[in-house]
């Protein structure tokens, strides 16, 4: 029987999945420090960073699961110790805060009138928007370390043991699931599928993205983001551990030593890739795609032609967070709670500003402002 061991547990080292670029399984003499993070170079400074607001949570968020949702006007904020705050996304400021009595294991997700939310034991959690009561929960087999994704009448979720599962959101009830073929050894952590089209999308932790039809679960096709080609199961890590993003008629896809791969949605197979090796899902704006790697360097490529850009090492080692797009810009946090502000254009940092004590571990946007939140589940509001 095989078991499946995740990388932070057989090493005891990290913290993070993002963080596996420092370990040293492959390290020599002759080599760089992969252990020191790079220094942070002096850079002329075009755009200021200015904090909106700051809110304290102070809970485990080592992995990035806690991101937050938006939904009716309302910021809803989960965290670990099973407290869900309404904020007010403008200023901050709460409209009632919720306690479950148990332990969560990723942020929560809010839509048609219903918020969710996952355990460690296993449960997605259903509630009512307006009464914050519970209206069902379910145990789908597995820990949830990402977002569940909501539509007017399914909550389609990834749990740990590798299933895409589908719920009925009024009921809780169980409509279809998928198994995954897990491989011997993967890395903790995974990323939320996409609804689009009448169709869900979803990376796999053996590498592999997948298609499938919304309503019933039909498999509609999947393919490789890399093959493998080692000779051990370190070598072979392939996780997938992050969103698929869309643009035009291409459906873009990263994973863990392996490809930023291009599938074409109306060919259903991968037709184009680049050697990367990244825990985040690809960033694209300005005409470019962008993917931030796991240690550091962030690569990228033309989104008209696909042709190589530019290649960032200004950050290696320093534990970035996922990017996204605000004002035309590209955002990542750091282990050292800066944020870092880059022009995508030429990959030159623009804006930094220091936000937080701990590592930045997730970033999101919503009218107007970019919120990060930190290994601790707390939460900055910041405009450029």
């Amino acid at each position: 029987m095989k078991y499946k061991f995740t990388l932070l547990l057989l090493l005891g080292v990290v913290s993070s999945c993002s963080s596996l670029s420092s370990l040293n399984f492959w390290s020599d003499d002759s080599v760089e420090d992969i252990s020191v993070p790079a220094e942070l170079l002096k850079f002329k400074e075009d755009v200021v960073v200015s904090i909106a607001w700051k809110k304290s949570f102070k809970a485990s968020n080592d992995l990035g699961s806690f991101k937050p949702s938006f939904y009716a006007g309302q910021m809803l904020v989960a965290d670990s110790d099973g407290e869900i705050t309404s904020l007010d996304p403008k200023t901050g400021s709460a409209n009632w805060i919720i306690k479950l009595e148990r332990t969560l294991s990723a942020g929560v997700v809010a839509g048609f009138g219903k918020f969710v939310v996952s355990d460690v034991d296993g449960y997605v959690i259903g509630l009512d928007l307006d009464t914050q009561e519970i209206l069902w929960e379910t145990n789908i087999g597995g820990e949830v370390l990402a977002n569940a994704v909501i539509d007017a009448s399914l909550v389609v979720v990834k749990n740990s043991v590798g299933e895409l599962v589908a719920l009925d959101s009024s009921t809780g009830k169980q409509k279809w699931v998928f198994r995954s073929q897990l491989p011997a050894l993967t890395v903790r952590g995974t990323g939320e599928p996409v609804i689009k089209d009448g169709m869900v999308f979803s990376t796999f932790d053996n590498g592999r993205l997948g298609a499938f039809q919304l309503n019933t679960g039909f498999f509609l096709w999947d393919g490789p983001i890399s093959f493998v080609e080692g000779s051990s199961e370190l070598e072979n890590l392939l996780d997938a551990d992050s969103s698929p993003v869309f643009e035009k008629q291409l459906i873009f896809a990263t994973n863990y030593q392996g490809n930023l791969t291009a599938f074409d949605a109306a060919q259903k197979r991968p037709v184009w890739n680049a050697e990367a090796s990244s825990f985040h899902s690809p960033v694209i704006g300005q005409g470019m795609i962008m993917v931030i790697q796991d240690d550091g360097s962030i690569l990228s490529f033309s989104s008209a032609n696909l042709a190589s850009s530019w290649v960032s090492d200004e950050y290696k080692r320093r534990d970035l967070s996922n990017g996204v797009m605000f004002d035309n810009l590209l955002l990542v946090g750091d282990l050292d709670g800066y944020l870092h502000v880059i022009n995508p254009l030429v990959g030159k940092t623009v804006g930094r500003k220091k936000v937080s004590s701990n590592p930045i571990k997730s970033i999101v946007t919503f009218g107007g402002l970019a919120y990060l939140i930190d290994q601790d589940s707390n939460l900055v509001a910041i405009s450029l």
